[in-house]
């Protein structure tokens, strides 16, 4: 078995900014597994706010153990103290190169359904005169997300809903103090907003959440930064309509399986959500995208310079190649 880490940047259109700060390059790491020939690769979306280094995910993913690479659980399992963004990637790796030897698709290899997913685009926060210039460009996208971290964004959330068609979700990034959330959801939801992610800090636990979903009912109240595994969520249930899984932040697609099943245990909605990622990082988590409410797997849709092609990206829709593996090549 050939291990090969290897970091690299990509960049977005434009500034991606939100309630936590502004990027324009974000870097990653391609883990891939070589066996008998055949490839496959699984990408790391590292992040400062869960605790992610690049450099030290990179060194961890150089130096993974793969004995077996079939055995998907047990590799995990002796690895299990990677961070999960790596944990992701070697999960994705996995994945692929097992789908690939088999001639099938990742989603074949899990028993589900062809994806045909249909994204959110997410609008940064920015000056109202920008964000409504991009909302009429993004006209034929259905589903739009905006980014909010002031009183001053929600008034450009209402700029937007006074034109757009299309649906509008609402992401506060935890921008909001619990004293206020509850109003400032009650404005979104009065606007037409369908949806309302984590408007709160984590660190205020799940009876602030409750506040803001009891406040808006029956508006979908989603849980993200509070709500990082399947161990976060039976402490949400009857606080939040729903969690956000992000194979980066929960450690991959096994991991998201189980986090997917426990909110749905706990009659809870469940949205699938990604970092800026190439198609790479995209295609593992679409694979899932039948079993979940709401996806929002734009994050290579935002980049001006994806390295991995076969994904099709038609104004938001997720079109998955014939192909075995996770469906992506190198360019």
């Amino acid at each position: 078995m050939k291990v090969r880490a290897e970091k690299l940047t990509v960049h977005t259109k434009r500034a991606f900014t939100i309630a936590r700060g502004s990027s324009d390059s974000f870097e990653r790491v391609i883990l891939t597994l070589e066996e008998s020939g055949v490839s496959g690769r699984g990408e790391a979306a590292p992040t400062n706010y869960y605790g992610g280094d690049t450099e030290a995910v990179t060194e961890a993913l150089d130096s993974v153990r793969v004995r077996d690479p079939w055995d998907i659980e047990g590799t995990l399992r002796e690895n299990e103290g990677l961070h999960p963004s790596a944990l992701a990637a070697l999960d994705a790796a996995l994945h692929d190169l097992a789908a690939r030897r088999l001639g099938v698709p990742v989603y074949r290899l899990l028993g589900l359904a062809r994806p045909q997913p249909q994204s959110a685009y997410t609008l940064g926060i920015a000056d109202p005169e920008t964000t409504v210039s991009e909302a009429r460009r993004l006209s034929p996208f259905p589903i739009l997300k905006m980014k909010v971290g002031s009183r001053d964004d929600v008034e450009t959330v209402r700029a937007v809903a006074g034109f757009s068609d299309a649906a509008l979700w609402v992401d506060a990034n935890e921008a909001f103090a619990p004293h206020e959330a509850p109003g400032v959801a009650l404005e979104l939801k009065e606007m037409g907003v369908g949806m309302v992610e984590q408007p709160v800090p984590a660190s205020a636990g799940p009876q602030a959440m409750r506040a803001v979903t009891e406040a808006v009912l029956p508006l979908p109240v989603i849980a993200d930064e509070g709500a990082v595994n399947a161990g976060n969520v039976p402490a949400l249930a009857g606080c939040v309509s729903g969690v956000n899984v992000k194979l980066a932040k929960c450690g991959g697609i096994r991991r998201a399986l189980e986090q997917i099943h426990v909110a749905r245990a706990c009659g809870m909605m469940v949205m699938l959500g990604c970092m800026v990622e190439t198609s790479l990082g995209i295609a593992a988590a679409v694979q899932l995208s039948g079993l979940v409410d709401f996806v929002d797997l734009d994050g290579a849709m935002l980049l001006a310079d994806d390295p991995y092609g076969g994904l099709s990206y038609e104004n938001g829709r997720i079109l998955l190649p014939d192909a075995p593996g996770l469906g992506v090549e190198p360019l």
